[in-house]
């Protein structure tokens, strides 16, 4: 049976899972922005003062 790859599905059945998700995304996203900082302020893009 081949996988219909437009259905959409849910990661979590339970609230606790839902919220260990939410709380990955949110901690992915900071880590994306602090890499996205430092690669600003070594190539002197910010001044360390900003």
């Amino acid at each position: 049976m081949p996988l219909n790859l437009d259905e959409e599905f849910k990661l979590y059945s339970t609230n606790a899972e839902r919220e260990k998700y939410d709380n990955q995304a949110t901690l992915y996203s900071i880590i994306l922005s602090l890499e996205y900082l430092e690669r600003a302020y070594v190539r002197d893009s910010i001044t360390q003062a900003q």
